[in-house]
């Protein structure tokens, strides 16, 4: 069965962080909403401010199925804005199965790039099958460290089939999150 996979990325305020009562809340409105067990979050190694949270819309439950709980959560958006330093980025992304292990790795490299708007889709596609991926321009890689995903990304037969992949990329974020799947 189909999954989508939802990624939210924010930069949060200086002093907010996992335990802050206002994030807090929000993943238990999402709970609530019907994202119990269906949501994971994290913060950038790189970026130690900027939050990371992932939510699974499967096993039957789409995302016309989930509803935010505001007259005992509040407004999302506000509650969000509030404890963020500019607007969030929302994607969207569906998969036909999610492995979990991913998320569940010690590390989750997550790789967001943008297309160069001249970008040749036709010709991008057969790149991205080359390089063993799918054709999107998000990926998330679970990892047992970052200097395990390091030691791999240095194999010169592994940099070659990446290497195609940045004359389509207009930029490539790289960030490794180490997720948490409690509410």
């Amino acid at each position: 069965m189909a999954t989508t996979v939802g990624l939210l990325v924010a930069d949060l305020k200086e002093g907010i962080d996992k335990e802050d009562a206002v994030l807090k809340k929000l993943r238990e409105g999402m709970a609530k909403g019907g994202l119990i067990e269906r949501q994971s979050y994290g913060f950038s190694v790189e970026h130690p401010q900027r939050l990371y949270w992932t939510l699974y819309f499967e096993n039957g439950f789409e995302r016309k199925d989930f509803k935010w709980p505001e007259a005992e959560y509040g407004n999302f958006v506000d509650d969000l804005k509030w404890i963020t330093t500019a607007d969030y980025t929302r994607y969207y992304f569906d998969f036909p199965s999610f492995p979990h292990a991913i998320i569940a790795a010690p590390v989750t490299e997550i790789a967001i790039g943008t297309l160069k708007a001249d970008a040749d889709l036709a010709a991008f596609k057969p790149v991205m099958e080359a390089a063993g991926a799918k054709p999107v321009v998000v990926l998330l890689i679970g990892w047992d460290s970052i200097e395990a995903h390091k030691s791999v990304s240095a194999i010169p037969e592994n940099q070659a089939k990446v290497v195609p992949l940045h004359a389509f990329a207009e930029k490539v974020d790289i960030v490794h999150v180490s997720f948490i799947d409690k509410v």
